[in-house]
């Protein structure tokens, strides 16, 4: 397993056309913090790291984007080896190559590591151990911290979390299953309202560029619209560039297709297991709304993949799921190889970087 992971690295690194490293774009997100621009959108981290000295930050964040990914990994492959015990030898090895080798797993996770959608799935893990545990108080908190970092976590963290609790708890009415469910909810109330209160940056961009300062001489402008826009806004400015042809109608109808194909895939894994649907098996659809608040259309439906696989494994784990409900033929494997070989997917549209 950890060879695949080294073997994921490998391919990411020399394919793709920003291997972990440091853009305008990627620095943007960890100079806006709280000490300097008040309360907005996404600043959790970029305060973490005002502690670092101006001379050191970047190798700092640069190491911290690798750590992510290499915590990823381990938190993958301790999955993979708890599998092998529950699954067919040829069943696991396409989950592990599902987990390790696909374009919208570990080869995209160092190509754009800004958007902390690593630390989140890093949360996500840690929140599902916890609604395992029955740990509510912790959960709560977790589920603010991911908020903090990224308020699209409600859609890809908060919202399979919750489901996984009420699927896990609804047949057992207890102090354990009201705490689990109760107090991430009030945290993810009360974070979102603050957020929405208070999460843009007010006096505009000029003054947004000039409390940068030397840190950033030359800040992405297209990055600086995170802090500038209402996220009520979105909606308009997606639905703009649509319109101006960001995608083309082959490039959405693939989009739709496969996440039409991966939700079809785990209803009918549900079913070839007698089972029927539960929200924690469709909670890959939360991410949909994503589509209408931002333009990375090839990250939402790697997001809406990586939840699928989730929610397959933690099946797998906790003995709902015999298996994955499919022989796997070699030939599928050879497949697979291929899509490896096009390299990460970048994050707005579905071809491979290396073709834009």
């Amino acid at each position: 397993m950890l060879a695949l992971v080294a073997a994921g690295f490998a391919v990411q690194t020399t394919q793709s056309a920003s291997a972990i490293g440091f853009s305008t774009f990627n620095a943007l997100h960890f100079e806006i913090n709280y000490l300097d621009h008040g309360f907005v959108r996404r600043a959790l981290v970029g305060t973490v790291f005002q502690v670092v000295p101006d001379a050191w930050r970047t190798v700092a964040i640069i190491g911290f984007g690798w750590a992510l990914v290499v915590a990823l990994a381990l938190v993958v492959v301790w999955l993979l080896h708890a599998l092998r015990a529950r699954l067919p030898r040829d069943q696991c090895w396409l989950l592990a190559v599902l987990w390790i080798a696909a374009p919208f797993t570990f080869l995209n996770f160092g190509y754009d590591f800004a958007r902390l959608d690593q630390l989140n799935l890093l949360l996500l893990a840690l929140s599902l151990c916890l609604v395992y545990r029955g740990h509510g108080l912790a959960l709560a908190l977790i589920s603010a911290t991911g908020l903090l970092i990224h308020e699209a976590y409600l859609f890809y963290g908060l919202a399979p979390v919750l489901a996984y609790a009420w699927v896990r708890y609804r047949a057992v009415p207890s102090s354990t299953s009201a705490r689990v469910l109760f107090w991430p909810l009030v945290a993810a109330l009360a974070t979102l309202s603050a957020i929405a209160f208070a999460g843009r940056y007010e006096a505009g961009r000029s003054s947004l560029v000039q409390s940068l300062g030397s840190r950033l001489g030359d800040p992405n402008h297209n990055a600086l619209n995170v802090w500038l826009r209402s996220g009520m806004d979105n909606p308009e400015y997606v639905i703009g560039r649509l319109g101006h042809g960001l995608f083309g109608t082959p490039e959405l109808l693939a989009i739709g297709g496969l996440v039409l194909g991966i939700v079809a895939a785990l209803i009918g894994i549900s079913f070839a297991h007698g089972r029927r649907p539960d929200v924690f098996v469709v909670s890959p659809l939360a991410v949909i709304p994503l589509f209408f608040f931002g333009i990375d259309y090839a990250r939402w439906l790697g997001l809406i993949a990586i939840l699928a696989l989730t929610v397959v494994t933690t099946q797998v784990l906790e003995g709902r799921f015999a298996g994955l409900g499919v022989a796997c033929p070699r030939v599928f494997y050879l497949l697979l190889v291929g899509v490896v070989l096009l390299g990460p997917l970048g994050s707005v549209h579905l071809l491979p970087l290396w073709l834009g």
